[in-house]
């Protein structure tokens, strides 16, 4: 086979591999996360803890908040891409202007994130000590490194 073959070919195989593992990305939601997603990520973790009908109640509690909390930050979204548009057509940009953008942006980050650490230390709290062992083992597997291509 000539050279320049054996490259074309060698340089399509790659961007299919690279773009079906691409297509292949866990957690990824173009459409944001709907009840059903919801639904399945509260039911695998409560068969993952062995979780009580009241604590499954509260982990699905916890999570509609925090789902109901995230779509409401993303809703300003296009309008906020916008002005972000409107900024960089200037001719010139004021680093006030862009520092105000960055200071909204991290004070909305730091207001879910808080919002998040309320609700999961009251959902810890009604955890057992077996439950929570299970959840640190499960945080160990993780962070023991390597490939974790297709883990749950």
């Amino acid at each position: 086979m000539p050279k320049k073959t054996v490259l074309i070919t060698v340089a399509l195989a790659s961007l299919f591999l690279v773009f079906g593992l691409a297509a292949c990305k866990r957690g990824f939601h173009p459409g944001g996360f709907d009840e059903f997603d919801l639904a399945a990520v509260t039911n695998r973790i409560a068969a993952k803890l062995d979780l009580t009908e009241v604590q499954k109640a509260d982990l699905e509690q916890i999570a509609g908040e925090i789902a109901d909390k995230a779509k409401a930050m993303h809703a300003d979204r296009e309008s906020r891409l916008q002005d972000l548009a409107d900024v960089v057509r200037q001719e010139v940009i004021d680093r006030d202007i862009v520092d105000q953008k960055i200071d909204e942006k991290i004070l909305q980050f730091k207001e879910m994130a808080d919002f998040v650490a309320e609700r999961l230390i009251a959902f810890h709290a009604t955890l057992t000590p077996e439950q929570r062992e299970k959840i640190a083992e499960r945080i160990e597997e993780r962070a023991s490194g390597g490939c974790r291509f297709g883990w749950r």
